[in-house]
């Protein structure tokens, strides 16, 4: 590779670090006056492999849509026949693992500095929608210059996804920061990367991380069920204000934990103004659901000991803040609003447009991606306001990032169910005809025995592919009916008084607050409403919201033998009311333990059942308490 040109642009220079998936060279852009740049390259072993093609398309994505300081910068993305890779902006510096292991323990304020410009980065790409999914530090690079770039966005998730993460290949340096959902297999959120970089945080002041373990499993078991030893006990020397946050981050129930990357770098910041203070520290009452301090005597406490100095303080500067408002109100009052005319920003790339915007008095925010047959990679496709509308200075325009006339290459649906054959369509992209023709075929009942779009063939982001599916001629085609909105138990009455007895319940713990839930509703269902289908040749699945108030629970370490790759497994509870999923993920070939804890409506002994790519691989009983 050294020496070598791609697309007549890159010239490779030397290798500079190998990961999992991908290998990184320094290299230089041609085109650009030869600036140096870092080119991730996908391994040649997974070149061929859909599931590594889109991680490396998904972090490019992940990417586009952050323009942080702390984050390093997506130059461009390409292939050169079977040389997958990414353009990024060139780091010269270490990797934050390399500095902790030269510098063993790191001085408070110097892991203070670390962690804020951490969460900085973080904060940006969460208000951007995106969950990191693997903060830890060798994901981190400190340029030689000063600063710090947060990088790796492979395996990072838009948060309105339902987004699950436990791998049993997760790589050991990853499980050392994992948090307890992640481990359980459970939505993850914006507070699953605050619980790794407390963690981060609690490695550098102790200099060890809190948990080890002979192997990555036993590390996950311990985030999930140990206590981290207290910060101080492990240095004395770090402060009670920075314990607290250190605990805080840090804490296995995430109504315990930082909501957002923003309030934990303030309490870093606090923490080493007022070294002494307790304002990050958990009391037994926020465990419980309290909302004050209470006294011995029974009497609610609003303000503790410690907090009046800081009560008074802020009660003054508060005080200050009063009168100057009333003078500026006063001020104000007779001078009439002023609005400018919102510019066209269409066609413009993000940087370009902040600064056209800012001319103009106007903020500007990417609200996501998109593609467009009319503007390319990286430009500016759509805007709200309009160009041409009137907005008082200051407003902010949100905008969206093509990401160009993306082609997506239709897969094989031959001899999948319905259900397989959507989720597929979903993994690229494209979306599944909600009619179907069942024909009579020499084929099993059920599977996929023609499609519209040959495999192979390329169709834009989001096109229709049809399929024909053999179906036994008596057999009677219905639509399957919304069930999205209902309670789980009316949504199965009506599937069981039409005959339909293959289904399967997943939970979902995902909530979004401009759009409450209530437990036990109909989140989503595959197959879509209004699809064609014959009931008895699909397995229908429903998701159902819970907010885990009432839940039993289970310890599972169920120990699988996957012989082929990309396998299936799913471990579901057999309940009254039906199948329901306990965990689901994809294994490659080999010997896999799978620790998890399940959650379930009811207490008490039940029947579980493994399930490899649909057969039963195992059942046994367990108890839920």
């Amino acid at each position: 590779m050294i020496g070598s040109i791609l697309n007549d642009r890159y010239r490779i220079v030397r290798k500079v670090g190998s990961g999992g998936m991908a290998d990184v060279y320094e290299g230089i852009d041609i085109k650009e006056n030869d600036r140096t740049v870092a080119i991730k390259i996908l391994k040649q072993e997974f070149s061929d492999d859909p599931q590594y093609l889109r991680r490396l398309t998904r972090e490019a994505q992940a990417m586009v849509a952050l323009q942080n300081e702390h984050v390093v910068t997506l130059y461009d993305m390409g292939n050169d026949g079977d040389y997958h890779y990414l353009v990024l902006e060139y780091v010269n510096g270490s990797t934050l693992r390399e500095y902790m292991d030269k510098a063993g323990r790191v001085e408070p304020r110097k892991a203070v500095e670390i962690i804020c410009a951490v969460l900085d980065g973080l904060s940006h790409a969460h208000k951007a929608g995106l969950i990191h999914r693997d903060v830890k530090p060798q994901n981190i690079m400190l340029p030689a210059e000063g600063g710090l770039k947060l990088t790796a966005f492979g395996i990072a998730k838009f948060a309105a996804s339902t987004t699950k993460t436990y791998e049993g290949g997760e790589a050991m340096g990853s499980v050392y920061y994992i948090s307890p959902e992640q481990a359980k297999g459970e939505t993850v959120d914006a507070q699953t990367d605050i619980y790794s970089v407390g963690v981060m945080l609690y490695e550098m002041l102790s200099g060890e991380p809190p948990f080890t373990g002979e192997n990555a499993v036993q590390v996950a078991l311990k985030h999930i069920n140990e206590e981290m030893k207290p910060i101080r006990e492990a240095n004395p020397k770090v402060s009670p204000a920075l314990s607290d946050v250190v605990a805080r981050a840090t804490a296995k129930e995430r109504s315990v934990r930082y909501t957002s990357a923003d309030d934990m770098r303030s309490d870093l910041k606090r923490a080493l103004r007022y070294p002494y203070s307790r304002f990050a520290k958990i009391r037994p009452n926020e465990l419980s659901g309290g909302q004050n301090p209470v006294e011995p005597g029974g009497k609610k406490k609003f303000f503790t000991r410690e907090q009046l100095p800081h009560i008074a303080i802020i009660g003054a500067v508060l005080g200050v803040i009063a009168v100057f408002a009333v003078m500026f109100l006063v001020s104000m009052k007779n001078i009439g609003s002023r609005e400018n005319k919102v510019p066209n920003l269409l066609g413009y790339t993000f940087d370009a447009a902040s600064t056209y915007a800012r001319n103009r008095d106007f903020e500007i925010e990417i609200r996501g991606q998109e593609p467009s047959d009319e503007y390319r990679e990286g430009e500016i496709c759509d805007q709200e306001p309009a160009a041409g509308s009137k907005e008082e200075p200051g407003t902010v325009i949100y905008v969206m990032i093509s990401t160009g006339n993306q082609m997506r290459e239709v897969p094989a649906l031959y001899g999948k169910t319905v259900e397989e054959a959507k989720k597929a369509l979903e993994a690229v992209e494209l979306n599944l005809d909600s009619h179907i023709d069942y024909v009579s075929s020499s084929q099993p009942v059920g599977t996929v025995v023609g499609q519209s779009v040959n495999p192979g063939e390329t169709l834009m982001v989001g096109d229709v592919v049809r399929i024909s599916v053999c179906g036994e001629i008596s057999s009677e085609t219905h639509k399957m009916p919304s069930l999205t909105g209902l309670h789980i138990e009316e949504a199965v009455e009506r599937l069981k008084s039409m005959g339909v007895t293959n289904y399967r319940i997943f939970v979902s713990h995902y909530d979004n607050p401009d759009e409450p839930l209530f437990d036990g509703e109909v989140t989503a269902q595959n197959p879509s409403a209004d699809m064609d289908i014959i009931y008895d040749t699909v397995t229908i699945e429903l998701y159902e919201y819970s907010s885990g108030s009432d839940e039993y629970k289970a310890e599972f370490s169920e120990n699988v033998e996957i012989t082929e790759d990309g396998s299936d497994v799913i471990v579901t509870v057999v309940a009254p009311i039906g199948e329901t999923v306990l965990y689901h993920n994809q294994f490659d070939k080999g010997s896999y333990s799978i620790p998890f804890t399940g959650y379930f409506s009811e207490k008490g002994s039940f029947n579980c059942v493994i399930y490899v790519n649909g057969v039963v691989y195992n059942s046994f009983i367990k108890n839920f308490e």
